[in-house]
């Protein structure tokens, strides 16, 4: 058994080595154990375990691949060594060399280590290639003494050794009889100063210095020569130096093949290929040219967003640019053009782009024979990707209609049925074979109104929008009444000009009948109330006689007008008038909201300063916020007047301000600021207290409710100032709100108009 230090050095071992390692699973899974495959590949390792393996192999090398791994099994082959090309994440393929052998610990997997050896591939390539070239050297040196004689005399090429002072030891019979002589040893010790211009002559010259001293050839260079007699003609000229066995340079040797013909015809054809790259490379789309083994020759432009060269993708298959599932269209159109020799159409994806292209193939010619194919592919992504759009949107459509809640039907405006759905179907029990027309739905459905109904689906035919909602019975194909609230609209125009409406359906059958609980509910409900607010709005008289005569009794006994009372009967009578004080409070509230609420109240309008009545509240509320050392704090404009009910405007500020300072801790701040505009007042009542509570402020204004009943107990109170002060806020037009955060205070924000024109509630 392996130590745990052993074990460590294994981990760091394959983190470390550039080989790659991994499980290979049955079911075609790869586990990678290193980092060397993201490395090598790009691929994460997440990513090639979420791959089959196979499907990275180059196609051409899957079958033999599968079959050495097929070895494992059926062979009995403890380990096997194979090479295929593996995808990397840019699309390349790399060559891999691979050792795969059984887990002796899980039968279900093979243990694999994969080297890249694509680079050592290329070089023994082209080591076997040098290794030929220098075999098939040393087979001709051989021969060159043979040959060189038979070269000299014989090829039409002009040939020539010079020494180290470019003076001529040697021509053939070729640049002999070009320069007029009748035996090439007549050229020998002469230079080309005795046969050129002296311009030509010096080029040359200085060509051969240049070979000299670098030790360099010069390889096809073109030039014009003007021989003896005059005539100009076009070489390309070749010059090498000449070594002794020492390595020693003693000369050069010069070849220069006339190129007239050819230069011109170059000449021609660089014009024509500058006007058809000018032509090809200045065009929209993509312009490739293949051999007829689907070879690509030639690209005039990469498609955006593909990170590669034009030298990356020439030389190789279009079917490596393109999605498996189209290679098989390609060569139909490929072969269609071979049989016909005419254009052939075809879309196609591109593989790395996924660009979609609407691709026009057309044949190459060469002496009135097809060798290869020219591509033109116009990028039509963006209306394949609409019409694939288009068509899931009709889908889904489709799937929405047929699946939704409402009844719906979609109908031809000449009355043809074209689609109704589930819920049309379950709830009438009509199948479009019922129903192939409207007419015909509504022969069975209703009879009677079938012309009308008919003619308010087709209004949307005319106004070409949504049409507002009609009521209609509909009898179901069981004989069931059912009321439809019908809604059609245009759904579009089809090719031929027919126009497609859509006609939505809600059963309200239901919905009319708890409507008409309801409302009776509701008139009973508003009966009930309106009878109970003008009860209490015409009890005030009966609820206050009682108390007002328990307080005034209960003073007269205080004040000990009928006689005297001793200290602890003096308490008791204190607490009676204390207790029926605030009965009568609560009672005046709970009458003056009924008032409101019966449309009883009214308002005394009078105009006066709104200072001097919030200064008279103060007044009233100081005694309680001295008691608790709070700062009462009023911020108004002066002179200002109003003209509103001035006792409700005190109560209003009473409320307000009693809050404020009962939910304020010992040595806080209650502010008051009044601001006047030339239509309203504005007033804001701030506080330093304890706050309320978001979730409790739309609470406030409800009567009989108080947010916490903690605080209920705390600080005492019915509920009905809050409201109350709304009631009479709206009573003069004006509106009410609070902000508030817990532990930081409220603010109290009220506006009303200065001016009242409603005189009354």
């Amino acid at each position: 058994m392996a130590s745990a230090s052993d074990t460590l050095n294994c981990s760091t071992f394959l983190q470390m080595s550039s080989e790659m390692y991994g499980y290979i699973h049955l079911d075609g899974s790869l586990l990678p154990l290193n980092p060397s495959w993201e490395t090598t590949l790009g691929f994460t390792c997440t990513e090639l375990q979420t791959r089959s393996w196979i499907e990275l192999v180059h196609p051409d090398d899957r079958e033999s691949t599968v079959s050495e791994i097929t070895k494992l099994k059926t062979e009995d082959q403890q380990k096997i060594t194979f090479e295929n090309r593996f995808q990397c994440s840019d699309g390349k393929y790399k060559r891999l060399l691979w050792s795969v052998q059984t887990d002796t610990e899980q039968h279900s997997r093979y243990c694999a280590a994969v080297r890249d050896i694509t680079r050592q591939n290329r070089i023994e390539t082209k080591l076997r290639e040098s290794e030929t070239r220098f075999q098939q050297l040393a087979q001709t040196h051989s021969q060159e003494s043979e040959l060189l004689h038979t070269l000299m005399d014989n090829t039409p090429d002009h040939i020539y050794f010079k020494d180290i002072e470019s003076k001529f030891i040697r021509i053939n019979r070729s640049l002999a009889n070009r320069f007029g002589l009748k035996n090439s040893a007549d050229a020998i010790g002469k230079s080309d100063f005795d046969f050129f211009t002296r311009e030509h002559a010096q080029q040359a010259y200085q060509d051969e210095r240049t070979v000299i001293d670098s030790g360099k050839p010069i390889e096809g260079k073109q030039e014009k020569e003007t021989w003896p007699g005059g005539q100009d003609t076009w070489v390309s000229t070749t010059k090498v130096p000449i070594r002794d066995r020492s390595g020693r340079i003693k000369g050069t040797c010069g070849i220069s093949r006339d190129i007239t013909e050819y230069f011109r015809a170059d000449q021609a054809l660089r014009v024509s290929e500058a006007n058809w790259r000018s032509l090809v490379e200045s065009a929209p789309d993509i312009i490739t040219t293949l051999d007829l083994d689907y070879q690509l020759q030639f690209i005039n432009r990469i498609p955006s967003g593909v990170d590669m060269e034009p030298e990356d993708i020439v030389g190789n298959s279009i079917f490596d640019f393109l999605t498996p599932e189209h290679h098989e269209g390609f060569r139909e159109a490929c072969h269609k053009v071979l049989e016909t020799g005419e254009v052939a159409g075809y879309e196609v994806q591109g593989k790395i782009s996924l660009n979609w292209y609407s691709s026009w193939v057309g044949p190459i010619l060469r002496d009135a024979e097809i060798v290869g194919f020219v591509v033109t592919s116009t990028n039509i992504t963006d209306r394949k990707q609409a019409e694939m759009e288009l068509q899931e949107s009709e889908e889904r459509f489709r799937r929405a209609v047929l699946n939704a809640p409402l009844p719906i039907m979609i109908h031809a405006e000449d009355g043809e049925v074209i689609l109704i759905n589930r819920t049309w179907t379950e709830l009438t029990g009509y199948t479009f074979e019922d129903m192939t027309t409207v007419s015909k739905w509504l022969a069975q459905a209703n009879k009677e109104l079938s012309q009308e109904i008919q003619g308010y689906l087709g209004q949307a035919n005319q106004i070409k929008e949504r049409v507002a909602p009609e009521q209609y019975e509909i009898m179901t194909k069981a004989g069931k009444k059912q009321i439809w609230e019908f809604s059609s609209s245009l759904l579009g125009v089809e090719p031929d000009g027919k126009r497609i409406i859509i006609s939505m359906a809600l059963d309200i059958t239901v919905r009319l009948k708890a409507q008409e609980a309801m409302q009776s509910a509701k008139e009973t409900a508003e009966y009930a109330s309106r009878a109970k607010s003008d009860f209490l709005a015409n009890m005030s008289h009966e609820l206050r006689t009682p108390l007002n005569a328990i307080i005034g009794f209960a003073e007269i006994l205080r004040d000990e007008l009928v006689g005297p009372v001793n200290d602890e009967q003096k308490e008791c009578v204190n607490d009676i008038r204390m207790s029926g004080q605030h009965l009568l409070e609560m009672i005046n509230d709970i009458l003056d909201l009924s008032k409101i609420e019966a449309g009883k109240m009214f308002l005394q309008l009078e105009e006066f300063a709104i200072v001097d009545a919030v200064e008279e509240v103060n007044t009233i509320i100081s005694s309680l916020a001295l008691k608790k050392n709070i700062q009462l704090t009023l911020l108004c404009p002066e002179n200002a007047t109003i003209e509103a009910d001035r006792v409700k405007v005190k109560q209003i500020f009473y409320n307000l301000l009693s809050n404020a300072v009962k939910f304020t801790p010992d040595g806080g701040k209650v502010t008051t600021h009044l601001n006047i505009t030339p239509t309203t007042l504005q007033v804001e009542v701030i506080d330093t207290g304890i706050g309320i509570a978001e979730e409790d402020q739309m609470k406030l204004f409800a009567p009989f409710t108080q947010i916490d009943t903690s605080k209920s107990r705390r600080f005492g109170g019915t509920g009905l100032g809050l409201a109350l002060t709304q009631r009479l806020i709206e009573l003069h037009g004006g509106e009410i709100r609070v902000t508030s955060e817990e532990g930081q205070g409220s603010t109290f924000f009220f506006s009303m108009p200065i001016y009242q024109t409603n005189k009354s509630g």
